[in-house]
């Protein structure tokens, strides 16, 4: 063979290689850049840790729809549901508000909730609840620590709210978590609706001193100036009443921090009760109505301001008293355990 046919060959072997190898890498390339768009796609529909799943809504559909009459004589539906942090469930007593007014409620609250972890909850809870009335704790709008289970928001939040959920399909995987090992979470969420009872007894000496008065307001953090709005959006969406309140609390009670809940509670037109600045004839003492010093109130502080709730809800909103409501016997059981315990 000549010298001319041997590289012509050669090179025509080379092309049909480069050609093959070309081939191959086209379809690699391609069959790459589909999986890309495909997963790209899956990881845009998955749902985010701070999210609730968004087809929520089909889960509610069959609370929106329902008769009110029916929700009014229903013993797992809930008139009032209360949403914040230590502060609230030291200070509200659904069974004492039962007792008096006959208004069933709970408090969906962890120990230094954030404005994220109450959004997961209020999202959460609103496919199994049709409340009529929102009360949110304000201190936890300046919160800006994460304390949640290492598990995420979405299980932190039903942590502390998942008796709402024991007769819904959710039951069957909610009764295997561990944290219902915890016998003071579960005398606290099943027993007591999310109150935390406690009778001791650690004086406040300094009294109302932290309450400065100033003009100044303090800034609402990144977290609570992006879920703040969501929540509020959630209320307006499924027609909820809301109500801001702040508790007596030594710790984070400030008038710039009072300032700026009450600028954006009249901006919304949303009724605001701070017991820092007004004790609205409660009689509340911080020499007995505390448990530490000045941070959580006792159960003297809890009767004294559920007290007055009570009083307030019963004037501005119009609930219906079960107490007479055979179905509601549960509630009734629940208070005289409780009652059990009061020294």
């Amino acid at each position: 063979m000549s010298r001319y046919k041997l590289k012509t060959n050669i090179k025509k072997r080379l092309l049909i290689v480069i050609g093959c190898f070309s081939i191959i890498i086209g379809i690699v390339f391609g069959y790459r850049i589909i999986i890309l768009e495909k997963l790209e796609q899956e990881l845009k529909s998955f749902p985010k840790d701070e999210e609730i799943d968004d087809n929520y809504r089909e889960n509610i559909s069959s609370i929106d729809n329902a008769d009110d009459n029916h929700v009014e004589d229903d013993p797992d539906n809930i008139d009032v549901l209360a949403i914040g942090n230590s502060d609230m469930y030291s200070a509200f007593n659904p069974l004492q508000l039962w007792h008096e007014h006959g208004i069933t409620s709970f408090v969906a609250a962890g120990p230094m909730q954030n404005m994220k972890l109450s959004y997961c909850m209020l999202k959460k809870i609103l496919t199994v609840q049709k409340p009529k009335l929102i009360i949110i704790e304000t201190a936890n709008f300046f919160e800006k620590r994460e304390e949640i289970d290492r598990q995420g928001y979405k299980y932190t939040a039903m942590k502390y709210s998942y008796s709402l959920f024991k007769k819904t399909d959710e039951w069957q995987n909610i009764k295997k978590e561990s944290y219902l090992n915890d016998k003071s979470l579960r005398n606290r969420i099943e027993n007591q609706k999310g109150y935390y009872f406690n009778q001791k007894v650690e004086s406040n000496s300094k009294d109302f001193s932290y309450m400065k008065m100033t003009k100044k307001r303090e800034q609402f953090p990144a977290i609570t100036q992006m879920y703040l709005p969501k929540i509020m959006s959630l209320i307006k969406e499924y027609d909820i009443s809301v109500l801001f309140v702040c508790f007596p609390t030594a710790t984070t009670g400030s008038y710039a921090r009072h300032n700026m809940v009450s600028d954006y509670a009249k901006e919304n037109g949303i009724p605001f009760l701070d017991f820092n600045v007004d004790q609205y004839g409660t009689g509340f003492d911080w020499h007995t109505d505390s448990r530490d010093g000045g941070n959580h109130l006792n159960y003297s502080g809890a009767l004294k301001m559920t007290k007055y709730l009570g009083e307030y809800l019963s004037q501005n909103y119009n609930f219906v008293d079960k107490r007479d409501n055979s179905l509601f016997h549960e509630w009734n059981d629940a208070y005289q355990k409780l009652m059990k315990r009061v020294k």
